[in-house]
């Protein structure tokens, strides 16, 4: 059975996403502390998720963010945090909880973060009275992180005072927080979330729910969650869901499992719905199916024919990691093209959760996995890989070297369009050479133009590489920068005495150039060139009055 894969998110993913996959897992472990009691193993290995990524968010500086009703902002200095509706569902939490300001210290601490999700499990209602977030986080003692101030003066300040109390005295004391003088605490000492959420008023108790949802199966349960108004009812039928979706799998009843499974990411997804509605849907969806549901729906996909099935690819985009490495380790024994494509498809859905599996696999000796490799992290972007592709480049299948060429075209970059500018020179290699080219085109690189109209340049009495020149100079064009233009008008003006007719079917792509340029300094130059008619006249004149019309345009706008 695969194992479950914690989420990665490479430095090329960038601050704000590994700031919004921590708040993601955050989220999560907030919410299983309501799902599942004190002691369940889902509880700790959440909370060392969240702990994880928040570290690896952090970094060696604060993580100061700005909490607003819709999201977290990077407004009056906090950090910039990409958006997702798990993210955004947190900053409700918070937001209704009078939270504006928060705080993460390089020097986090588990404990700390398990004190802290417990209090943002308190109802929100009861925050205030008790003293609001600060004033509760301030006696449990919790000094690495901070509700409402993102002075850091202030903050060492506070933490000085809070470390001295708390080394005068036995403990703090949370009880006192807590609704009942602390009733709700568990063995441990700390708050249990679940407990806490049992304060909160509700139209019935939960014993009543609970016998009302244990007789109802997971189709019905499914339906009455899309049905429900409520929030924390929602969040109920949530709850007996999971647990029916557990059954069903230990029965092995994968394929009635599968289209529940789709109605209820339909509900995550669901744009009308608020954030916490659809944060819990997220979260049962992620609990709700287990490993082997996940080997199913890779297998599944694997033996698929066309798009019979187009309920799977956004099934494993939502498990992300966990769904990458059954589909990798499927990847590398498939047999048959329809097959690997299949497998493809759900790696690209994945997208980069799976990258670092994948670029694993480009140094695997069987040809045609190093090429669908190569392929899928083109689609995806990913522009951890460029090296690896790089090196691709020399592999002695020629079907790798170009779709690591191609790839490399889409994921673009500097690094990138270097690897691609030395393809320019690869002797022996005509189709890598032109493919490099038209590459080079589609990135419009300023780079780039040095060295196409280099092979422009290159000596060809006979023009055998013209091809490949006409390539190098569509490729300029696409570019459109003005240093190509006196390379270009020196062609323009040259006099080939040997196999005219091919020397003038480039020197008119090069007229067309110029015309796509627009540099109005070349169009004495290329009236001249018009008056003395034939083809390359023909295509001066065109160009000509391409520049006039750019100007003519220009002045109008």
């Amino acid at each position: 059975m695969v194992k479950r894969v914690e989420q990665h998110c490479s430095g090329n993913d960038g601050a704000p996403r590994r700031r919004g996959a921590a708040l993601t897992e955050l989220h999560r472990a907030h919410k299983v502390m309501g799902f599942y009691p004190a002691g369940h193993p889902l509880r700790a290995e959440s909370l060392r998720l969240a702990f994880s990524a928040l570290h690896d968010a952090i970094g060696e500086e604060p993580l100061l963010l700005v909490v607003g009703k819709g999201g977290f902002t990077s407004s009056d200095g906090g950090a910039a945090v990409e958006d997702n509706p798990m993210a955004q569902s947190l900053a409700r939490e918070l937001f209704i909880r009078r939270v504006r300001r928060l705080a993460f210290l390089p020097d986090l601490s588990s404990g700390d973060l398990e004190a802290f999700l417990a209090l943002l499990s308190l109802d929100h209602r009861s925050v205030p009275s008790a003293g609001g977030m600060e004033a509760l986080m301030a006696r449990r003692g919790i000094t690495t992180i901070w509700a409402n101030e993102i002075d850091l003066s202030a903050i060492g300040r506070k933490r000085q005072e809070i470390e001295e109390i708390r080394a005068g005295s036995s403990g703090p004391s949370f009880a006192e927080d807590l609704p009942d003088g602390g009733a709700f605490l568990d063995s441990s000492g700390r708050a249990d979330a679940g407990s806490l959420l049992s304060t909160v008023p509700m139209e019935e108790t939960r014993g009543e729910r609970a016998g009302e949802e244990g007789d109802l199966g997971p189709e019905e349960l499914i339906a009455l969650m899309a049905r429900e108004p409520d929030d924390e009812r929602y969040r109920e039928f949530a709850r007996a869901f999971v647990k029916e979706c557990h059954r069903l799998q230990a029965g092995g009843e994968f394929e009635r499992l599968l289209p529940l499974l789709d109605l209820l990411l339909r509900q995550a997804n669901d744009g009308g719905e608020g954030l916490a509605r659809r944060g819990s849907a997220l979260l049962a969806f992620d609990q709700a199916a287990g490993e082997d549901m996940v080997d199913f729906l890779v297998q599944r996909l694997e033996a698929m024919h066309g798009t019979e099935d187009d309920r799977l690819l956004p099934l494993l985009a939502q498990l992300g990691s966990r769904a990458a490495v059954p589909l990798v380790a499927s990847l590398c024994g498939a047999e048959g093209t329809r097959a690997l494509r299949n497998l493809a498809a759900g790696l690209v859905a994945v997208g980069e959760e799976g990258a670092p599996l994948l670029v694993e696999l480009l140094a695997d000796g069987r040809g045609h996995v190093v090429q669908m490799v190569a392929a899928i992290l083109g689609e995806i972007g990913h522009g951890g890989c460029v090296a690896e592709l790089r090196r691709c480049l020399g592999h002695p299948d020629e079907r790798v070297r170009r779709e690591a060429l191609r790839s490399l075209g889409r994921i673009g970059g500097p690094d990138a369009t270097e690897a691609i500018i030395d393809c320019l020179g690869a002797a022996g290699d005509p189709v890598l050479r032109r493919q490099a080219a038209v590459s080079l085109g589609a990135l419009r690189s300023v780079r780039a133009v040095e060295p196409l109209f280099a092979v422009v340049a290159e000596r060809d009495l006979f023009l055998r590489t013209l091809p490949l020149k006409k390539d190098a100079l569509a490729a300029i064009g696409r570019i459109g920068d003005r240093s190509a233009v006196s390379s270009l008008v020196a062609l323009l003006g040259r006099r080939p005495l040997f196999f005219r007719r091919r020397w003038e079917e480039l020197q008119c792509l090069a007229a067309a150039v110029v015309g796509l340029i627009g540099d109005p300094a070349t169009l004495p130059l290329l009236a001249g060139l018009e008056a003395a008619g034939g083809r390359l006249g023909t295509a001066c004149g065109a160009a000509a009055r391409a520049i006039e019309q750019r100007q003519n345009g220009a002045s109008h706008g």
